[in-house]
């Protein structure tokens, strides 16, 4: 048994360029639109928040607009961070926010004060309810591409979860341990009740733009502020429409469909679990369709569909795919975090064959229980190792040292995952390769190592908004809507 390491995945910037990092490479050639005539240009944001806060929000995110210095590293760890080049139409991201009076929203002192003194709940859902008709308010201007909402502090006081990134929106904290809680429910709430708004929403909460933490019990800690910058200004470009990155793609290469399919609970408990897709294309376009209720299986106390349900379930994905592209993708990978049932696998395969699709891979991908690999000397195993360790089992390590930052990046012992594909003719070395690449493709903020693909990375953030509406609502399809 030998450990092989897989080569890190590029990205594609501007003009087809590439590098492995993606602050690097916005930095130095541009996004991967950025000559498209559709890319964002002067992108119009909303400010929707208490007069204090839109503010602070407005004056940082101008701040934001020229360049802000890297943080200080050791000696030969100097692409671990990057200086933000600065968010203009002047520098290599050639776009830049446009502010108007018009386009706030200020929610009154009054209103938000009543909600320190109100029931959890209650206080969650009333102030979803402000933040929403004021963001309602704005999109139906038709002015604004994207708005951005400063999370309200008497709300935050009864968050519990774990932070996440700063900078990108404030859904990431909780997200590996796959639990939602209350506090985060304004946030899950106030996106469902903005499903239907002409432009997707960014929340940000006051230590963003602030750089500090006031009245925390538990201390939170910051990322500094160029990284801040980064995370949020990438989120923002592709809310407004843009592609930051993109994975490369040969000529000789299939025009593949990614899938993460999933499953959550309604709020109210009654439905058991609700299956939904989340379907991508090698450009990081997103979006989401929802499906039939699964069964919990008695074997494996895991939901599962039927066929006739798994079969629906991927042949909407894949019509909603074709009218976002303009065409039919001729591969399919569809990623799940629990073994494909037999009802499963014919039920997706009928779904390729319907559309006469020959390439499908079904992958479990296993995110608990591997066994771990020891390296000679105090870093953990380099990012990319990966063994077999049968023919239809590979350990892969999308988080871990990385040779290009001389150093282990993360807090915490990584975690590797296993990859287990359903057949018996995928590579299992191309599955790892996508599943890098796929994690790199996080655009909540500019990491290069995320742990997870991006079809599994969204579907907490999915299922976690979907859960507040209705089954028979209509929902937003594109992805920016969820992040």
């Amino acid at each position: 048994m030998k450990a092989h390491v897989i080569g890190e995945p590029e990205l594609e910037f501007r003009a087809r360029n590439r590098h492995i990092d993606p602050r690097y490479g916005v930095a130095v050639h541009g996004p991967a639109d950025a000559d498209s005539p559709s890319a964002p240009r002067d992108i119009p944001v909303g400010l929707v928040g208490p007069p204090s806060a839109v503010d602070g929000m407005r004056a940082w995110l101008e701040r934001c607009q020229t360049r802000i210095e890297a943080k200080e590293t050791r000696s030969g760890q100097e692409n671990l961070h990057q200086p933000f080049p600065g968010f203009s139409t002047d520098t290599n991201f050639g776009a830049g926010l446009v502010f108007d009076d018009a386009l706030v929203r200020e929610i009154p002192d009054r209103q938000l004060r009543l909600l320190a003194s109100a029931d959890v709940r209650a206080a969650i859902a009333e102030g979803a309810g402000l933040y929403a008709d004021a963001a309602r308010s704005l999109a139906e201007t038709g002015r604004c591409r994207v708005i951005l909402c400063a999370r309200p502090e008497e709300i935050r006081e009864h968050d519990s979860g774990p932070p996440g990134p700063q900078g990108g929106d404030d859904a990431d904290g909780g997200e590996e341990h796959g639990e939602i809680e209350i506090g985060r429910d304004f946030h899950d709430l106030l996106k469902a009740q903005a499903l239907g708004l002409a432009c997707p929403l960014q929340v940000m909460r006051r230590e963003t733009w602030e750089g500090t933490v006031k009245g925390s019990g538990v201390p939170r800690p910051l990322q500094d502020e160029a990284t801040r910058a980064w995370n949020l200004h990438i989120a923002l470009y592709y809310k407004a429409g843009g592609t930051p990155w993109r994975m490369p793609r040969r000529d000789s290469d299939l025009f593949t469909c990614y899938v993460g399919v999933s499953f959550y609970r309604t709020a109210d408990g009654e439905e058991l679990h609700t299956a939904v897709a989340q379907v991508f294309n090698e450009r990081g376009d997103g979006v989401v369709v929802r499906g039939g209720t699964a069964k919990i299986s008695k074997s494996d106390r895991r939901p599962h569909l039927g066929e006739t349900d798994a079969r629906k379930l991927l042949s909407d994905a894949l019509a909603e795919y074709r009218r976002t592209h303009g065409h039919q993708p001729a591969r399919i990978v569809l990623h799940k975090t629990s073994q494909f049932s037999p009802a499963e696998l014919a039920g997706f395969q009928g779904a390729a064959d319907e559309r006469e699709i020959d390439f499908l891979e079904l992958i479990w991908i296993q995110r608990r229980g591997a066994p771990h690999l020891f390296r000679t000397g105090q870093l953990p195993p380099l990012r990319c190792t990966s063994v077999q360790l049968d023919p239809r089992t590979l350990l892969l390590y999308t988080r871990g040292s990385i040779p290009y930052f001389r150093t282990y990046p993360g807090l915490y012992v990584p975690q590797p995952l296993l990859l287990r594909p359903a057949g018996n003719g995928t590579d299992l070395q191309a599955a790892g390769t996508d599943v890098l690449a796929l994690s790199k493709m996080n655009w909540n903020n500019a990491q290069l190592d995320e742990r997870d693909p991006l079809t599994l990375r969204t579907a907490h953030r999915v299922g976690a908004i979907l859960r507040h509406v209705p089954p028979d609502a209509q929902i937003a399809t594109r992805y920016a809507y969820y992040m």
